[in-house]
């Protein structure tokens, strides 16, 4: 055995090496290209280096040389693999480590897994795409402009190359998501580990990672990509070996888009330019930079169809009828009956949705992220993850009335960890019993230990209205598209420049286009001038104890140092500021037993605190202390299974979760998800894989202790108010108590499978099915249980790859609540609903050389 103490000169290097770089010499680490970022797994203790075997076919000294037959053998490549057991994985922890000894729920999710399923063929995130593969992941339509699904309930973070991009809220980034960028993804359930951390609430994480350099040779592809309803994308890919050596790559890659929309008003033209570059000179030390710009010029997907109810839902009759526009407001005062002027139901097409045709806005994004890794030694390793992130945009929606502007935020991100491995020294039993052995299997006491620092900067000015929300007084029968604008109420002409009005009234935006306005005051909706540091230090263990038993410790400490005060633009009379300093823990435990080696039982415990974020992940100046302490508290066990020989892999798990559900214009309320999920994924060959799964949760919100319960833009549905002449958008409060989320289905089943020949020819057939849907916390209306099929015909040559994808190919109309679960757009679900897309085609052509 390897003396132990060898280690510890090795750690002091390690501490020594790691304070020279928050001084300012900065390391970087390198991406694994094959999975999630920092996947370059130190050696265990089985793979230490051992004596030379003698190889098949090699003769002992002395003997005569023996020639066998060649030997040709097919199987699934590392690129092709879906299933989970296939690599180690480093996004749960932040150190690689075996799926069968991972304490949690995680899908790995290739490139070609996810054009399966449809991620990200959109030119958005489709809600329905990440479901096909992990049904936890179903997610709200998020207007079109998230970089992340819904899991289990509430919005997941988002991290590129195992850094947590901060400038969202809620996973909202305001501007479309990049997936040209993308290489693969490894989507989390829970709560985020203790290398990583996590600023905000979520039900779990998306690790992206992004295209990485080619070494081996010069290579590329051309493609383009066209549907029905006007969407049209194209995109190049090329890269290789710079030098002769091959140490030095490169890859760049292109997308652009103009795409329009089966919705009406609704568009996404964009640009996207990714560079990759890496120098990997030895096994000692590389480095990988990444950049990518992106411009955008797009209507965000919120105003949908407006006043749902079940006839609209069950048979598609809309309530028509309008206010004239003036006399729309929101609340009792001034608001007359809706039997005062809607009129009897009529068919409506579900393309018709309540955009304005000036709604819609620009902006742009910018990425940079340097990563280095140095080996020092055979157990020590020195990384360095630097971050960077841009973000501008500018947009608005007449009807809502939504305006938002955000000038130039950004966010500064370095990580630095020194991985180190060890034994622990420890006495062969002499005698051991077998009952112990055989429950505690062979002692290895071989340690894997992660630990460092992260520094993180942002700076936010961002500018946002959304409080006045108007949306059923509007008619989408018999009404001009025009008249669809929120400005044009004297209720909302009374909030300009009235610092008595809600959230401090509405004030012109400095340096906008006229017409768009801000709130000073409406808390975690966002208006602020913002800046903020944070100081992250982190250890995680990863102990193997036996070959059967191993464990996973971890804990985290951020503290918080935020500016934020009320932006320029803001009255005297209404500046507010907040300067403060936070501490924000996290603790993670998770042992792993092997029952046999095929099998292995799990649980998994995070408790820690996050923050309620502003706009843009900024915080608001109106924030108090508990605002910074939303405890995230994850328990979760269950079972998972490798089998057939490493073709067949299968989970079960159940969890329970408290978090804090999001409320835009109020503090976060305590909520409670709990669930069993079951999953399975073959793939015996290359020709063949198939993916199921299956997860209830059940959500719950608790009011008891806030003093009222929910708020909703309208409290009931638009018939009951026809029914008995109540007021539309009347703005209220549920009585306090514990409520089921809203729009989130308790049971969602999925499946996919994928059937591809020798010759290339394949096809791809998969499902969802969710349960009902309540909109509104009286229950009374619902979406109904609801399936959706998609097929797909594909063909792959050396130079040719064709794709048709046939979406909805039964042409079901469902429909999705516009709020689900944790969300706090959860408030407009009896204000807004979206018609799902019909029966629609994309065919996509790709030439590679």
């Amino acid at each position: 055995m390897k003396d132990p103490c060898s280690a510890w000169p090795s750690l002091s290097l390690c501490i020594a090496i790691l304070s020279w770089l928050l001084l300012g010499q900065v390391a970087f680490s390198a991406t694994d290209p094959s999975l999630s970022t920092e996947d370059d797994p130190l050696p265990s203790a089985s793979q230490k280096a051992k004596p030379a075997a003698l190889s098949p076919g090699t003769p002992p000294s002395g003997s005569q040389p023996v020639t066998l037959p060649a030997v040709t053998v097919t199987g699934v490549g590392t690129e092709e693999s879906i299933v989970p057991s296939a690599q180690p994985n480093s996004s749960v922890y932040g150190i690689p480590i075996d799926v069968m000894d991972t304490p949690r729920n995680v899908v790995p999710i290739s490139r070609g897994l996810a054009q399966s399923a449809g991620i990200g063929q959109f030119g958005y995130l489709d809600p329905l795409s990440t479901a096909m593969l992990a049904p936890a992941a179903l997610t709200q339509i998020n207007y079109g402009i998230a970089s992340s699904p819904t899991i289990r309930g509430r919005n997941g973070l988002t991290l590129i190359n195992g850094i947590e991009e901060t400038l969202n809220n809620n996973s909202e980034q305001n501007i479309p998501w990049n997936y040209n960028m993308v290489e693969s993804m490894d989507l989390v359930e829970g709560p985020s580990n203790a290398v990583f951390g996590a600023t905000q609430v979520s039900g779990g994480y998306v690790n992206y990672t992004t295209k990485q350099p080619y070494f081996d040779q010069f290579r590329g592809y051309l493609w383009d990509t066209m549907g029905m309803y006007q969407e049209y994308m194209w995109g190049a890919d090329i890269g290789g070996p710079i030098d002769k050596d091959k140490k030095l790559g490169y890859r760049f890659s292109y997308m652009g888009q103009e795409n329009g929309s089966y919705y009406q008003y609704q568009r996404n033209d964009q640009q996207n330019f990714y560079l990759a570059l890496g120098y990997h000179p030895d096994e000692s030390y590389t480095v990988d930079f990444y950049g990518d710009l992106g411009t955008y010029d797009y209507t965000p997907m919120w105003g949908m169809i407006n006043r749902p109810t079940q006839s609209l839902i069950d048979s598609g009759l809309y309530l028509p009828g309008a206010l004239p526009p003036s006399q729309a407001t929101t609340g009792l005062v001034n608001n007359p009956g809706a039997a005062t002027y809607l009129g009897a139901p009529v068919g409506i097409s579900r393309r018709d949705v309540l955009l304005n045709p000036t709604d819609g806005g620009y902006g742009t994004t910018g990425l940079m992220q340097v990563i280095q890794k140095i080996q020092v030694n055979e157990d020590l390793q020195i990384i360095n993850n630097t971050f960077f992130w841009y973000h501008d945009d500018q947009w608005i929606l007449h009807p809502i009335f939504y305006s938002e502007s955000c000038r130039g935020d950004y966010e500064i991100d370095n990580r630095t960890e020194c991985r180190l491995t060890f034994d622990i020294p420890h006495a062969e039993a002499q005698e051991e019993p077998k009952e112990g052995k055989a429950l505690l299997g062979e002692l290895r006491l071989h340690n894997l230990v992660d630990a460092g620092v992260e520094l993180h900067y942002q700076k936010n000015l961002d500018y946002n209205s959304d409080s006045f929300i108007v949306l059923n007084s509007y008619s989408l029968v018999g009404q001009n598209p025009l008249l669809w604008n929120a400005t044009l109420s004297k209720a909302f002409q009374a909030r300009i420049g009235n610092p008595k009005a809600p959230f401090g009234g509405e004030w012109p935006i400095p340096g906008a286009p006229s017409g768009y306005y801000f709130e000073p005051a409406n808390l975690a909706a966002g208006s602020t001038d913002c800046h903020y540091a944070a100081v992250s230090p982190f250890y995680q263990h990863s102990l193997e104890i036996s070959d059967r038993l191993s464990l996973q410790v971890g804990a985290r400490a951020t503290g918080y140092f935020v500016s934020a005060e009320t932006p320029p633009g803001t009255p005297a009379v209404l500046f507010t500021q907040l300067n403060t300093t936070q501490l924000a823990p996290l603790v993670t435990v998770g042992p792993v037993y092997r029952i046999f080696p095929w099998m292995s039982a799990y649980f998994d415990y995070n408790w820690g605190y996050v923050v309620n974020a502003a706009d843009m992940g900024g915080f608001s100046p109106f924030f108090t202390g508990s605002q910074f302490r939303l405890l995230n508290e994850l328990y979760e066990g269950g079972f998972k299974f490798n089998l057939l020989k490493n073709t067949l892999f299968a989970s079960i798990d159940a969890f329970s979760q408290y978090t804090y559900l999001n409320n835009r214009t109020g503090p976060a309320t305590p909520s409670t998800v709990t669930g069993f999920e079951a999953s399975m994924t073959y793939q015996p060959d290359r020709h063949f894989w198939a993916k199921l799964g299956y997860a209830y949760m059940h959500g719950t919100e608790d009011w008891t202790s806030v003093g009222h319960g929910p708020p909703m833009y309208q409290t009931y549905s638009t018939a009951l108010a026809l029914q008995q002449n109540l007021p539309l958008n009347n703005s209220g409060l549920y009585p306090a108590g514990i409520y089921n989320f809203l729009g989130f289905p308790d049971q969602v089943m999925s499946g996919m499978v994928t059937y591809r020949t020798d010759t290339g020819l394949g096809v791809t057939v998969g499902g969802l099915v969710m349960s009902e849907q309540y909109l509104g916390y009286d229950y009374g209306t619902k979406i109904p249980t609801q399936f959706i099929l998609n097929a797909a015909l594909f063909y792959a040559a050396p130079r040719w790859e064709a794709r048709l994808s046939f979406y909805n190919f039964t042409n079901e109309p469902y429909w999705l609540s516009f709020g689900m679960g944790a969300n706090g757009t959860r408030t407009f679900n009896y204000e807004d609903i979206v018609p799902g897309m019909p029966f629609w085609v994309q065919g996509t052509v790709a030439y590679k050389f």
